[in-house]
């Protein structure tokens, strides 16, 4: 990783953060107007990621992937006569 991409993330986040909190104080949001925000952010994550539940994860791949793993190490071991 370059170390001025992390800078201008971390610049960004902390930017972001504060213009959120400045929104907060300002005009705070009805429940109506909260959810509607919720759900117009989920459907840019649809449009530009694909189904949440369709696409792959690379961490839950390896998890599942070292769970199985530990499991056939432990049946390796456990006698088969019982």
């Amino acid at each position: 990783m370059n170390p001025d991409d992390i800078r201008t993330w971390a610049a960004n986040h902390r930017a972001a953060a504060a213009r959120e909190a400045a929104e907060r104080r300002g005009r705070p949001l009805t429940p109506d107007d909260a959810f509607a925000s919720a759900m117009a952010l989920l459907a840019w994550d649809e449009q530009q990621n694909g189904s949440p539940f369709e696409r792959e994860d690379p961490v839950s791949l390896r998890e599942d992937r070292e769970m199985w793993d530990a499991w056939a190490k432990l049946r390796a071991r456990w006698p088969r006569g019982r």
